[in-house]
């Protein structure tokens, strides 16, 4: 099996373990980063392969199609002069090859798995008996120009290619990346794990939080654990974890706690069991409609009170921390 180190965002992770297709939309094309030769349709978050044939054995990124030769990208130039009816490797790739059925088309094919190329025996061989070495790629290699995909490091950020380079963009404030429709989306609509790090989350240089509990600062259940430092520094890569569901994070107490105890502007619905919640608005009298984790819609209870337990506008008067 191939071993395809992400130099850019997935450093150390095999592309046949672990689905590339979870970083772009439904239907986008791109060339397998481990072949020159195959190109992946995603589907649904999944990579669906297929492989050109014949005498267009190569896969072109931009055009999207089979082609003789890809003479734009030097790491996808395979020659058969002078080896007709042999095999030469795929530059890409320890377990693909080509078959030069005479100098001037070579055919693609692959290895079974858990075994390598060989172009010295013009075999495929064990793994243990391979000296092929681990290959890296720049994302721009395998999709064409304009074209969205996450940004897994922070979800308020995603990449695209210009003019063959990479580049990062952020979505506007209270937006986050869905890389299901490759667009920019409210949060509360993208289940993160990345949330970016607020402004001096873990304290400055002169007061650093030493083994404390932070909200992340974009949902009412995240928070951050900054851990104290050797060198008494800020912890620049705090963990993220959030509240069970119906808990909502507290600063104060750095504690996860009932959610009408907490004072959170963030999205109220988030993780919450019931349809109709208490909204923040003063007054005690303002609900939330959840769907899904989210808010739909704010209404009102008028002159009467939003009674959570009940689900209800009730007339007694109630008064809770948030409102």
């Amino acid at each position: 099996m191939g071993n395809v180190s992400y130099s850019l965002l997935l450093s150390g992770v095999n592309a046949r373990d672990e689905d590339i297709c979870r970083l772009f939309s439904n239907g986008t094309v791109i060339r397998d980063p481990d072949s020159c030769s195959r190109y992946i349709t995603c589907i649904d978050f999944t990579s669906h392969y297929s492989s050109c044939t014949g005498s267009t054995a190569f896969f072109d990124k931009d055009s999207e199609k089979c082609v003789k030769s890809l003479s734009s990208d030097t790491t996808c130039q395979v020659s058969c002069a002078g080896a007709s009816e042999k095999f030469v490797a795929d530059p890409k790739s320890c377990y693909g090859y080509y078959y030069c059925a005479n100098e001037e088309t070579p055919m693609y094919g692959t290895c079974p798995e858990a075994t390598h190329f060989n172009a010295t025996t013009q075999a495929c061989t064990r793994l243990y008996e391979s000296a092929c070495s681990v290959l890296s790629f720049d994302y721009c290699s395998i999709v064409k120009n304009s074209v969205n995909f996450d940004n897994v490091q922070a979800c308020n950020q995603y990449h695209t290619c210009t003019k063959g380079k990479l580049t990062t963009k952020t979505c506007d404030s209270g937006y986050y990346y869905q890389a299901s429709t490759g667009t920019c989306v409210v949060k509360a609509k993208v289940e993160c794990v990345a949330h970016p790090l607020p402004k001096d989350v873990c304290g400055t240089a002169k007061k650093p939080y030493a083994n404390k509990f932070v909200s992340d600062g974009a949902t009412c259940r995240g928070y951050f654990y900054c851990a104290s430092q050797a060198d008494g520094t800020p912890d620049a890569s705090p963990t993220w974890n959030q509240c069970p569901n119906d808990k909502f994070f507290d600063s104060t107490t750095e504690t996860c706690r009932t959610p009408n105890e907490v004072k959170c502007t963030e999205d109220r619905c988030d993780g919450r069991s019931k349809s109709f919640v208490l909204s923040s608005t003063t007054g005690c009298r303002h609900y939330l409609r959840c769907v899904d984790g989210i808010t739909l819609d704010e209404k009102s209870c008028g002159n009467y009170f939003f009674d959570e337990e009940k689900g209800a506008c009730v007339a007694n008067v109630l008064t809770f921390d948030i409102c």
